[in-house]
């Protein structure tokens, strides 16, 4: 306290002084070292400046400036300085890298090519320690790294080739040249009697890949691919021709003013004949697939033309269907029978009743109704070419007087009306107004003659 209270008084005093003097000093008088003695007494007390300039006093202030300068640079130096780590393997200098992260990616590509080795303890295990900030060993990069550890390693054989099957690892070789040699024979084999156009590749996944690899991996060439052999799939693709007919095609000329019953052939068609190309894939001799690639006519197809009429005439085409798609039985025949002569047929068979009648040929409808001379429900179409049909004994009638009927179409059911013994059609051809025998005009011959 007391030397503050000194400090304090003398600054006083000296400011005083600096005050007087300054006073008599004007700008014209002013010299810098007069300005500089004057600032040096404001901070300084006179006694305390004098003790300063003392040896003891100036090695009192010179030790502690130079303790913190020399704190200041240590702590500079060490926390700047570019350290580096040194990798050693089983007690042999590796190389020098940055950080822990190359040595790390380095080991595990060295590892990753001993993963296939049979023995469990093919891994690497390098050591690392901090170096020198001053050392003036270059940093390596992963790569270089791995290749050292691969040179001091002697477990591990190094530009070896390996084989993949489907990802899976058989074995390395040494001669990359031979193994692909054996791989491209086993695929050219697979062609043999096979045309130019036969290509063979491997349908699963087959690689070759040069690394470094486990020493108790490695065997020849040929050893090696036969391990590798029943594991191979091959897939063979090649041309196959095949010869098709081509199907002619059919040209309708419609004709107004000929009837709708009129059909005349004006060319004759004729198939041709065409080439198909297909691709055939075969994997490991089965066929999975047959694929078009394209097609070549050879003989073209010569078109049918036909000219057909369209004028609605209702003449009939002169060939009868059968009446009765139900049944084919005949009970009476076209002849005499009970004295006197039958001028048709009887179709009849058990459970006929109510079964389809159909028209025997295109006409128009000139009676339909009830005949009173026994024939019953009937039905007359007259055909316009100078044949009639008639339809007798019907149950139902579907069909008028005048109306237009196509060959096949359904005009009545099978009945049992009139003078009739029982369920079944009488069924008439006329041909120009006389009656004929309707078996030799229809263009059916399934029927069966039965006597009831």
């Amino acid at each position: 306290m007391k030397l503050v209270k000194r400090i304090n008084t003398e600054l006083k005093r000296d400011a005083a002084h600096i005050a007087k003097k300054f006073r008599n000093i004007t700008w014209k008088t002013l010299t810098i070292k007069k300005f500089f003695m004057g600032i040096r007494k404001l901070c300084l007390p006179t006694s305390t400046f004098k003790q300063l300039t003392t040896p003891r006093g100036i090695f009192n202030v010179a030790v502690p400036a130079l303790s913190l300068a020399l704190l200041i640079f240590t702590i500079c130096f060490w926390t700047t300085g570019d350290y580096s780590l040194n990798v050693t393997y089983k007690d042999k200098y590796v190389a020098t890298i940055s950080n822990e992260a190359v040595l790390t990616e380095a080991t595990a590509q060295i590892n990753n090519a001993l993963s296939a080795s049979k023995s469990n303890d093919k891994t690497i295990t390098p050591t690392m320690q901090i170096s020198s900030p001053f050392s003036n060993a270059s940093n390596s990069g992963a790569k270089d790294v791995y290749t050292k550890l691969v040179d001091l390693n002697a477990g591990v054989v190094n530009d070896a080739s390996g084989l993949f099957v489907d990802g899976v690892f058989f074995g390395s070789a040494l001669n990359y040249d031979e193994l692909s040699s054996l791989l491209t024979a086993h695929l050219d084999a697979a062609k043999e009697g096979y045309d130019g156009t036969t290509t063979t590749t491997f349908d699963n996944s087959v690689q070759i890949k040069k690394d470094v690899y486990s020493a108790d991996t490695l065997m020849t060439a040929e050893e090696l691919f036969e391990a590798a052999k029943p594991y191979l799939s091959v897939r063979l693709e090649t041309d196959f021709i095949i010869e098709y007919d081509r199907a002619h095609s059919t040209i309708f000329e419609y004709d107004d003013t000929q009837p709708d019953n009129y059909y005349e052939v004006i060319q004759e068609g004729k198939d041709g004949m065409q080439e198909v190309y297909y691709r055939l894939i075969y994997v490991d001799g089965v066929q999975t697939d047959a694929i078009v690639k394209n097609s070549t006519t050879t003989v073209a197809p010569v078109d049918e033309i036909v000219k057909v009429g369209t004028l609605e005439s209702g003449t009939g085409t002169g060939e009868f269907i059968w009446p009765v798609p139900a049944a084919n039985n005949i009970s009476s025949l076209f002849e005499y029978r009970w004295g006197s002569f039958h001028h048709g047929i009887d179709i009849a068979d058990i459970g006929i009743y109510g079964a389809d009648i159909v028209a025997t040929d295109t006409g128009v409808v000139t009676f339909s109704g009830w005949d009173d001379s026994g024939y019953g429900l009937m039905i007359i179409i007259d055909h316009g070419n100078g044949y009639c049909s008639m339809y007798s004994h019907c149950d139902e009638l579907f069909v008028e007087e005048g109306e237009l009927v196509y060959q096949g179409d359904t005009i009545a059911s099978v009945g049992c009306t009139g003078m009739s013994t029982g369920d079944h059609l009488h069924f008439e051809i006329w041909e120009s107004g006389t009656a004929v025998n309707p078996c030799e005009y229809m263009s059916y011959d399934g029927y069966t003659t039965i006597d009831y």
